[in-house]
């Protein structure tokens, strides 16, 4: 048999193939203020000095010939860029922004009065920095007031598994809603948008993790609370307040709601393993009640990074790794991001970030469980990020 453990501790791809194995503790970090800000606002505020002097250089001279004209006009051309420059990087780091003050802010709230939407609404704006993170819960709230219509009026009558296939027939049944029914978007799976649930709610596509957001939201709404469970390149969710309830929901697939068996049945066929072999489910998993926002987020954060990186949009990858420090829920997952934006930062030219970032990796308490051939890479890498730092 191949045994598969489904538990809290989210399994990661990342882009360099490694067997890197790390032992996990329960440090945090978080970072408040990145060195890549600070960097910006000082070369901003350098050059709004010079701008600043040449002005008052210019003014102060009783005749301006045609020239000078020219130059003073140059001057205000350029305050204006860097205005409409810094700007548009504000605009840009919004959701990081709000996502570093969200987590830190609700890092001691209880599972059910965490409010994990709201993060992932926030990591949706990377790529729509004016979204409403209202507006998106009330879109939210209006699919869970449809839920509402077909359960009990008194929430003490509303039995568990009936009020699931309630919502999941709402929510992915095409014959009751044709129109507006959700599901997984096998076309076009790594889609962006696929990973942001703005996107999601307009399309009424996405993959694992988002669809089974918006259903644990509704659920949430409902009455019902349900927690992820992560299973080896696919995600589900469960009824967290129902003991020794071995279901799942499988919201990719229509909202299936299997038994533990089927899931496992299901998976090994996903995964084509050989004849007579098959995914076991360890059950501990059903032990576990609480969510974990920050293995959530970085699992979505994960799938953001790698897709990114395939497309070679090295500026967006790195954006998903200034959003993964505020939530990295452990020490051996923080330096694997570093490394990642290390190797970010050196294919966008950024070579003295990415010396800092590739120093640390290499450095970090983690470096002894490092494969040799990472090791040499990254080490080729910054060696790389020095040469051509040499010739400045």
């Amino acid at each position: 048999e191949t045994h598969m453990r489904a538990h809290s501790s989210f399994s990661f791809s990342y882009f360099c193939t490694t067997n890197h194995r790390a032992n996990t503790n329960n440090t945090t970090t978080t970072t408040s203020t990145t060195d890549y800000s600070r960097r910006i606002l000082m070369i901003y505020n350098a050059r709004k000095a010079k701008i600043d002097r040449d002005r008052r250089r210019i003014q102060q001279q009783s005749t301006l010939d045609d020239d000078e004209r020219m130059n003073e006009e140059n001057v205000d051309d350029i305050e204006v860029n860097l205005d409409v420059a810094l700007a548009n990087w504000t605009r840009e780091r919004r959701g990081q922004t709000l996502f570093q003050t969200f987590i830190e802010e609700n890092e001691a709230f209880e599972s059910s009065q965490y409010d994990l939407f709201h993060g992932a609404c926030l990591i949706a704006m990377h790529a729509n920095p004016e979204l409403d993170v209202n507006e998106q819960k009330n879109r939210v709230k209006a699919l869970a007031e449809e839920v509402e219509k077909e359960l009990p009026e008194n929430r003490e009558e509303r039995f568990t598994l009936r009020t699931i296939k309630k919502i999941s027939t709402l929510l992915f049944n095409k014959e009751v809603n044709p129109e507006t029914a959700f599901q997984g978007n096998l076309e076009d799976y790594y889609a962006v948008g696929n990973s942001c649930v703005d996107k999601v709610l307009d399309t009424k596509r996405g993959i694992p993790i988002t669809l089974s957001l918006i259903y644990m939201e509704i659920a949430k709404m409902v009455g019902i609370n349900m927690v992820g469970v992560n299973l080896p390149g696919h995600f589900m969710i469960r009824p967290a307040d129902v003991p020794e309830c071995e279901i799942l929901v499988d919201c990719f697939h229509d909202g299936d709601v299997l038994f533990v068996e089927d899931a496992e049945e299901m998976l090994s066929k996903l995964y084509r393993l050989r004849k007579g072999e098959r995914v076991t489910i360890d059950r501990s998993f059903l032990e576990d009640n609480h969510l974990k926002p920050r293995a959530f987020y970085t699992r979505m954060l994960t799938n953001l990074k790698s897709i990114y990186f395939n497309k070679s949009d090295y500026k967006n990858a790195l954006a998903m790794c200034e959003y993964q420090k505020y939530c990295s829920p452990d020490g051996a997952i923080r330096i694997m991001n570093v490394r990642d934006s290390g190797m970010c930062h050196f294919l966008l030219h950024n070579y003295s970030d990415a010396m800092l970032d590739l120093t640390e990796y290499l450095e970090s308490e983690y470096s002894s469980n490092i494969s040799a051939e990472d090791r040499a890479s990254v080490q080729n890498m910054r060696d790389q990020a020095r040469l051509h730092l040499s010739r400045f």
